[in-house]
């Protein structure tokens, strides 16, 4: 990974755990920490590891975590973020260990959905992207080899023109999560 390339990043609750070297960037999520709001049962979390650059128009981001695997809901992946009560998230995620799912999520003010896509067990990489297109909409994407590119996602979050876009960490359980970013990478744009 060039480390140049995440010189305007910067955190939303910082991770106490990080290491940038020259095979990725390695990141423990502290216990306790999640991006999820339930409005219905007043369960509301702001306070998983974001790590992000402002950006504004159409662009592309396709990055690549290398995991170990995730148990009790820990995540490692991808956000767009307006502000705290509207964005939305690509992750792995696993509720015991054995099966492991893509969650993606998308959070408009009271409440966080989720829909969650099954993917072959005993993965240790994976990539997502995203795209925000000319009209506004944004549009999520995962690979299990980094090539072939499933869409599972179509939405819109806002008007504004500036979003924060960037990876994220979040271990909802009382144990601690480590992932390797091993590569983050912008487009203008994907078609």
């Amino acid at each position: 990974m060039r480390l140049e390339t995440l010189r305007d990043f910067e955190w939303y609750n910082e991770a106490k755990e990080v290491s940038f070297g020259e095979h990725g960037v390695k990141i423990t999520a502290s216990p306790g920490t999640d991006f999820w709001i339930d409005g219905g049962v007043g369960y509301s979390k702001d306070n998983g590891h974001f790590f992000f650059c402002r950006r504004q128009g159409s662009f592309g981001l396709t990055v690549c975590w290398r995991f170990g695997i995730p148990i009790n809901f820990a995540q490692c992946g991808l956000m767009v973020r307006v502000d705290e009560s509207q964005w939305c998230k690509i992750s792995i995620v696993s509720k015991n260990g054995n099966n492991q799912n893509i969650a993606s999520v998308v959070t408009h003010h009271n409440g966080s959905d989720m829909a969650m896509t099954p993917i072959p067990s005993g993965l240790s990489e994976i990539w997502f992207r995203i795209k925000r297109n000319n009209d506004g909409a944004f549009e999520l994407f995962y690979s299990t080899n980094g090539v072939i590119y499933t869409a599972i996602r179509r939405f819109r979050l806002t008007t504004k023109e500036e979003v924060c876009v960037g990876v994220f960490m979040a271990s909802p359980s009382e144990k601690t999560y480590t992932a390797i970013l091993s590569s983050i990478e912008f487009s203008d744009y994907i078609p």
